[in-house]
């Protein structure tokens, strides 16, 4: 009777553990940390200008919200699966592994996960 009793509860643990799957996290939900900015043809990397570094910082919260930091001043956003907002802009984004890439018209950016 205790051995039956003990493999009851041990499949009841079990079950309950499989129903806690959890919930999925965005890739894009982090800090990032700006890399290297382009304009039409030129790039700057923090490597080559290692004042860059810091200068552009976003988070982007699991909500929607969030904010960005440039030169020390920082504003709020929003994002979603494809578009970060800030100040009524719109600018794409896509989440390659640890790298974040945001494309306004001619200026792309590229960030690193902090």
């Amino acid at each position: 009777m205790k051995k039956t009793i003990a493999l009851v509860l041990a499949l009841l643990l079990m079950l309950a553990l499989c129903a806690c799957g959890g919930e999925k996290v965005d890739p894009a939900v982090g800090t990032w940390e700006i890399r290297s900015m382009t304009s039409g043809e030129e790039t700057l990397s923090v490597d080559e200008v290692p004042a860059l570094k810091n200068y552009i910082v976003i988070e982007l919260k699991a909500d929607g919200t969030g904010t960005i930091t440039s030169g020390g001043e920082t504003l709020p956003l929003t994002w979603d699966d494809a578009t970060i907002t800030v100040e009524g802009d719109p600018a794409n984004y896509k989440v390659s592994g640890d790298e974040l890439t945001i494309t306004s018209g001619q200026l792309s950016f590229v960030l690193a996960r902090r």
